[in-house]
């Protein structure tokens, strides 16, 4: 029996011995039909009727202490099971986790997101952090890779693992810092020949500190190992101007993320500056505008965005465009959502696109979609929605592709969420 199932087994004995104490068991199960068509790699069609169930469950509080047995997962079945879009499904945690054991130390084993800012990764293994005091941090994890369909399934170390420490101080002074070190592996097989298991070997700094009567400031650092080059600074900062109106400032470098075990590399490396800068500003309790722009340097040229956007308590209303190397773009797109009873809420928008896939194309394409639909809370704790969608494109570049037409697609969504202590008190909704 792998690690998985053991996890699961704790879990379901868990639930049975905690029962009659202050545990908790809450949960969000939903389920959803999508009517659509996809234009498949050799310039045909398949109709679709895609079934996807969710299911995101949480025993804690176990034994009156702060433990926690958790999951979240997907199933999908499409009923019209054509071209490339098989049934699956997907499991994305599988967890327990202690906090505060010892009062220092926050532990979880099982599969797991590790959200670290800089290097995250999905793991089949343990993590923990230790709160020594005095404003320090220490972190790490530890495990094998969760396989890329996401199946209940544990892998040898030898086709993937993952480690990773982190070191982290936090003062009035400085602000919040962490300094971190990961190491990837994944097993790489290019036909016959296997190359080395090593993907990323990473250093990094992670920095932010508020600043009062400014704002704040934000920096991060990384340095690949294997290819002993800095592969990403970000700097950052946001000033507050006023109490509606504030100011942020980005500057990015950026090497392509690829795996040091990648034949992408024979295609040669490139690198990208960005520069950005955005307001918002709240005109009162209602309307709110927001403005930015953007310049990205490219070995081979540049690119400049822009976008402009208003939103009000019930819609929003969003301009952008692009030009430069990748092309040019403008586009418009607007949502609306309004509640007309405490139960039933009505929602709709479209969105226009134009574009050229290279800089100087002769006829422009475009792009089109509207979408409207209802949300009914129809007994307490679950939600239906329904929804229909048009979308349309005129692909003046490739007008024998698949594609260069209109479909109509329809998505129904029911879900149910929950929240239960296990002493015999009532059931409480979730707020």
């Amino acid at each position: 029996m792998n690690r998985l199932r053991i996890l699961a087994t704790i879990a379901l004995v868990l639930t049975t011995v905690t029962a009659g104490q202050a545990t908790v068991f809450s949960g969000r199960l939903g389920v959803s039909s999508y009517v659509w068509e996809r234009s498949e790699v050799d310039s045909t069609d398949t109709r679709h009727v895609q079934n996807v169930g969710t299911a995101s469950l949480r025993l804690a509080r176990i034994g009156g202490r702060d433990i926690e047995v958790s999951t979240s997962l997907r199933g999908r079945y499409d009923l019209r099971n054509a071209g490339d879009n098989l049934d699956d499904y997907h499991v994305y945690s599988l967890q327990c986790r202690w906090r505060d054991l010892a009062q220092v130390v926050d532990l979880t084993v099982g599969r797991h997101f590790v959200s670290w800012p800089v290097s995250p990764v999905s793991i089949d293994g343990a993590s923990l952090s230790v709160h020594p005091g005095h404003g320090f941090a220490l972190s790490g994890y530890a495990g094998v890779s969760v396989p890329d369909d996401g199946r209940l399934r544990v892998q040898t170390a030898a086709e993937g693992q993952a480690l990773g420490v982190q070191l982290g101080y936090r003062a009035r002074a400085v602000g919040s810092m962490s300094v971190f070190f990961a190491q990837h592996d994944r097993a790489r097989l290019y036909g016959t020949f296997a190359v080395d298991n090593l993907a990323y070997r990473t250093l990094g700094l992670d920095w932010r500190r508020p600043v009062a009567r400014f704002g704040s400031l934000y920096g991060q650092f990384t340095y690949e190992m294997p290819t002993q080059r800095m592969s990403r600074l970000h700097l950052s900062a946001r000033w507050q101007a006023s109490p509606n109106v504030a100011l942020n400032g980005q500057f990015r470098y950026r090497r392509p993320d690829l795996p040091y075990n990648s034949i992408f590399w024979v295609f040669g490396d490139a690198r990208y500056y960005d520069w950005r800068l955005r307001t918002n500003i709240r005109l009162n309790d209602v309307w709110s505008v927001t403005a930015g722009g953007a310049y990205v340097d490219l070995v081979a040229g540049h690119v400049l965005r822009y976008d402009l956007g208003a939103t009000h308590r019930y819609f929003n209303l969003t301009l952008h465009a692009q030009s430069g190397r990748t092309g040019s773009t403008f586009g418009v797109s607007g949502e609306a959502q309004y509640p007309i009873s405490h139960r039933w809420t009505l929602h709709g928008g479209s969105r226009f696109d134009s574009y050229e896939l290279i800089e100087d194309q002769a006829d422009a394409n475009t792009a089109t979609a509207w979408w409207a639909g209802a949300r009914w809370d129809w007994v307490p704790q679950s939600t239906l929605e329904l929804e229909a969608q048009l979308v349309t494109q005129d692909l003046n570049t490739e007008r024998l592709f698949a594609g260069d037409k209109s479909d109509v697609r329809l998505l129904a969504r029911i879900s149910w969420w929950f929240f239960r202590r296990l002493d015999g008190m009532e059931q409480t909704r979730l707020p």
